[in-house]
Formats: structure tokens, C-alpha cells, sequence
């Protein structure tokens, strides 16, 4: 198995395991907390929607793993802002899964596993579109944000 597979692997089954945690890791500590399970899928549904119109504009560029199966870098939409909209929609939609399901150890494992293994996939990702793209990946790294956009 290569490497840019077994940090797929990982990603993937970390992200599994955000959700079977936050099912079955519950807390009923402190009853106000109660109030955030809305909050928590409101969050939730906005990491999906902000995932599902990442990969609109993927389009086929979704069924890659690493390497980029188009030729031409895409820069439009989400991706004006940041280089990694997909993996930022994937880290909202699981803490607001976590929130919602007031697991603790769910967002606890969104914080040590998921999201480490989401920034390793995308800086591999990064080191094939800069080797695919060359200048035009530089240049458009250099305008956007790696996967956080920034808060003015």
C-alpha cells in the first residue's frame, strides 16, 4: 500500500470513527448542554453543504485519491479562498456531529485524529499538484489559505 493510500486509509477511517464515538460516547454531563445539540447540527449541516458544493465544482476530480485525475487546477468557487474547502467542510460537518450528538470524545477525536490525518492527506495532495502544476500551483497557493480561511 502506498503512502498517499494509507493516509486516504486513515482519513477515511478516522472520520468512521468520529461517528461511531460521538453514537455511543454520549454524555448526559450537564444537562445544559442540551441547548447545543441544535447548534451542533446546524454546524454539522453546514460542513456538508459547504462539502457537497466543493465537490460541484470538483466535478470527476472527486474520484481522485492524491493525485490529480484532471488537467486543469481548479480555482473557482470555495477554492478561491482556500485550498482545501472538501477537508474544511469534512472537519465542520464532523464537530458539529459530535457537538450534536454531545459526545466530548467525538469532537476529541475530530481534534487528535481527524483533522491531523486531513492535513497530512492535503499536504501530500499539495506536493502532487505542485509537481503537476508547477508555477500556476505557486501562484495560486500563494493568494489562497491552505485549509482555514482567514477571520477578519
Amino acid at each position: 500500500m502506498s503512502r498517499a493510500n494509507f493516509v486516504a486509509l486513515l482519513h477515511a477511517l478516522s472520520g468512521a470513527g468520529v461517528m461511531i464515538v460521538s453514537l455511543y460516547a454520549k454524555t448526559d454531563f450537564l444537562p445544559s448542554l442540551r441547548a447545543i445539540k441544535p447548534l451542533g447540527f446546524v454546524i454539522f449541516g453546514a460542513g456538508m453543504l459547504l462539502f457537497v458544493v466543493t465537490v460541484a465544482y470538483l466535478k470527476k476530480a472527486f474520484l481522485g485519491n492524491v493525485e490529480s485525475v484532471t488537467d486543469t487546477l481548479i480555482t473557482a468557487g470555495p477554492y478561491k479562498l482556500v485550498r482545501h474547502p472538501l477537508y474544511l467542510g469534512m472537519v465542520i460537518s464532523t464537530i458539529g456531529l459530535a457537538i450534536g450528538l454531545r459526545s466530548p470524545w467525538g469532537v476529541l477525536v475530530v481534534l487528535l485524529i481527524f483533522i491531523p490525518a486531513g492535513l497530512w492527506r492535503a499536504r501530500l495532495e499539495e506536493d502532487a499538484l505542485a509537481q503537476k502544476f508547477g508555477k500556476e500551483w505557486e501562484d495560486y497557493a500563494k493568494r489562497t489559505c491552505f485549509m482555514f480561511p482567514p477571520v477578519y
